[in-house]
């Protein structure tokens, strides 16, 4: 295992070094033009807050590439073991869902429906802000015991597992804005969603990685016996 660890490392990790830092660069000043450049009539914090801004459109595009980066690892995975596809399967499944909520505003109907009905009374009484914050935040309860479950694999995609603790650690950033600071600011709000974008940028990243682990013909070990 460590053999076939090193061995994708030593052609993965560096090649993906400086695709991580122009790309995070690029992203970077992409954010300081959204501040900048915004619709006629519109607040600063336009592009972050609103749907239909740049911050969600670009955060969207990255999820949609780590979804077909991952779908293009699975097929190429013919012949690894079962857990390998199963675990490519199961990450472009879980971005495709992730780009639909993105575009359709799945927590956002249902989180508003929730506030609406007052359920169990938590929002009235000011227990939580709103029902759209818990569900963004059980998104991430549910991926913590999920990439445990998933650990084995993962570890065999090292730059992989780099770049989703880094995604990890931007959805924590995002999150932990969103739920402390009331009432948002301009600040909080253009802090907060630009986490939400690094978040999807280093997703993509991730599954990239490990698309170049398969595309160059160096499978993770024991995972080529097609068990």
């Amino acid at each position: 295992m460590r053999a076939g660890i090193a061995e994708s490392d030593s052609t993965v990790g560096p090649r993906m070094v400086p695709i991580s830092i122009v790309i995070s660069t690029l992203v970077a000043i992409y954010i300081l033009l959204a501040i900048v450049l915004i619709p006629a009539n519109a607040t600063r914090h336009f592009n972050f807050v609103d749907e239909r801004g740049a911050i969600t459109v670009l955060s969207a595009v990255f999820l949609a590439m780590g979804c077909g980066f991952g779908f293009a690892s699975f097929l190429l995975s013919a012949g690894s073991a079962r857990s390998v596809r199963c675990f490519w399967s199961l990450v472009s499944a879980a971005l495709g869902f992730l780009v639909l909520d993105e575009l359709l505003q799945f927590h956002e109907r249902i989180g508003n429906r929730l506030d609406g009905i007052d359920l169990l009374g938590l929002t009235s009484s000011g227990t939580i802000r709103g029902w759209n914050d818990v569900i963004v935040i059980l998104y991430g309860l549910i991926a913590v015991p999920v990439g445990v479950m998933l650990l084995p694999i993962m570890v065999r995609y090292q730059t992989f597992l780099k770049l989703i603790c880094s995604a990890f650690v931007a959805y924590v950033l995002h999150t932990t804005i969103d739920s402390l600071v009331e009432p948002p600011t301009i600040l909080s709000v253009i802090l907060e969603e630009s986490a939400k974008l690094f978040c999807s940028l280093f997703v993509a990243l991730a599954c990239l990685a490990g698309l170049l682990v398969h595309a160059g013909g160096t499978l993770p070990p024991d995972t080529q016996d097609g068990a």
